[in-house]
């Protein structure tokens, strides 16, 4: 059979997409929004977390007689300091602020799942890693947090580090699990940064959805004797968890290989529950569903599964529907229902035209209404601190 014609079809694909790329980055580059842009006045960084007029110039005078230099810029004849978000934690050190590394000594593994597609589980493991870096009240902690990518779509790939999400990527998540590696291996080859700093992704690419479907097959043949289900956790996630706070996966919405990785690999199962009747429908079957499947693991010989399991509305407005569909989401969760939620805003989607989330895009460069794009920046940051404490007590009180 001739195939040519899809041959030449995916060469010309690919080809697009690697202009995509190539002319994004070019513009990133050339006006300067390749780099995180939020920058902190000193009189900004009296109002965070702990910090005072007092505090803060105290902290400064003795950093800088140190040798420390903050940042500046001049506008005018005048110059200023204007503070990096590294630069705002080295304060909060100098403070001698406990760091999450100190209170907590390894990573929480987070999953957001749900086997219906479209519900929100790439942007909210991008956009939410992003936030808890830069969040306000949060940067005293001084977080570390690892996407790892599994979803063949590469969908948040593409949002923290576009660069990775084109063609078949040589080291991926996948790669990575099967090759049973060192951790100093997966830091240095599968490891990037995203545009904030200590943000990174381990990348996903379209040829992982072959490996998800042969991966009995390939264990067997790579693995043999390991567990088909404790890959994730054993050759990566074990690996890392001192290095990171917070380790967040992404899989697609299929019970597949991944999936069932994820699931054994999470300390805390978060599950998206769009209100629309067709998607919470499908989540709700889902979460009738969700013992059988942890059952299934359990017989294949699983030693670990997740302990802590909450949910939070996504893609959510004020409308009777949404509110009708919170109320059958709170019955069904209690008190593990979160009470902030992800609305539903064309600002999230719009981001990612230029490779952005709401959180990394400089809004000299975002294409919409400003005020939308600060409007679904602070339903992000509100919702990730929602997270940060809601995991942060269920820790506590275990």
């Amino acid at each position: 059979m001739d195939i040519s014609n899809f041959v030449q079809t995916g060469a010309y694909a690919r080809e697009a997409l690697q202009r995509l790329s190539d002319n994004e980055a070019k513009h990133k580059k050339e006006f300067g929004y390749d780099e995180f842009h939020v920058r902190f006045n000193k009189s900004a960084i009296t109002r965070l977390s702990g910090l005072s007029r007092a505090i803060v110039d105290k902290a400064m005078f003795e950093m800088e007689a140190e040798g420390y230099v903050f940042s500046k810029k001049l506008t005018g004849t005048v110059e200023s300091y204007d503070l990096t978000i590294e630069q705002v934690i080295d304060i909060y050190a100098h403070r001698g602020e406990p760091k999450l590394r100190d209170i907590q000594n390894e990573a929480v593994v987070l999953f957001p799942a749900n086997l219906k597609g479209g519900v929100s589980k790439s942007l909210i493991a991008s956009t939410v890693a992003q936030s808890l870096r830069t969040h306000p009240q949060l940067l005293k902690y001084d977080q570390r947090i690892l996407v790892i990518d599994l979803d063949p779509q590469a969908s948040s790939t593409m949002m923290l580090n576009h660069q990775y999400s084109i063609g078949d990527v040589e080291y991926t998540s996948a790669q990575a699990m099967l090759q049973n590696l060192t951790r100093e291996e997966l830091l240095s080859d599968f490891v990037v940064e995203s545009k904030v700093k200590n943000v990174f992704v381990m990348p996903s690419s379209i040829a992982d959805g072959f490996i998800s479907s042969n991966w009995e097959a390939l264990c067997a043949e790579y693995l043999p004797g390991q567990n088909v289900n404790m890959v994730l956790k054993e050759n990566v996630i074990d690996k890392l968890k001192g290095d990171f706070d917070w380790i967040i996966t992404d899989t697609g919405p299929h019970l597949d290989a991944f999936l069932k990785n994820a699931i054994v690999a999470a300390d805390v199962l978060a599950t998206p529950l769009p209100p629309s009747q067709v998607d919470l429908h499908s989540t709700l079957q889902y979460i009738g569903r969700l013992p059988s499947i942890m059952e299934s693991l359990i017989k294949s010989g699983v030693t670990k599964l997740p302990e802590h399991h909450f949910s939070f509305m996504t893609k959510f407005s004020k409308s009777v529907q949404d509110k009708d569909a919170l109320a059958i989401a709170k019955a069904v969760f209690r008190e593990q229902m979160l009470d902030c939620n992800v609305p539903n805003l064309i600002a999230y989607q719009r981001c990612g035209e230029t490779f952005d989330t709401v959180i990394s895009v400089n809004p000299k460069e975002y294409a919409g209404d400003s005020k939308s794009l600060k409007t679904a920046k602070d339903a992000i940051d509100d919702f990730a601190l929602s997270v940060f404490q809601h995991v942060q007590l269920y820790l506590r009180a275990n």
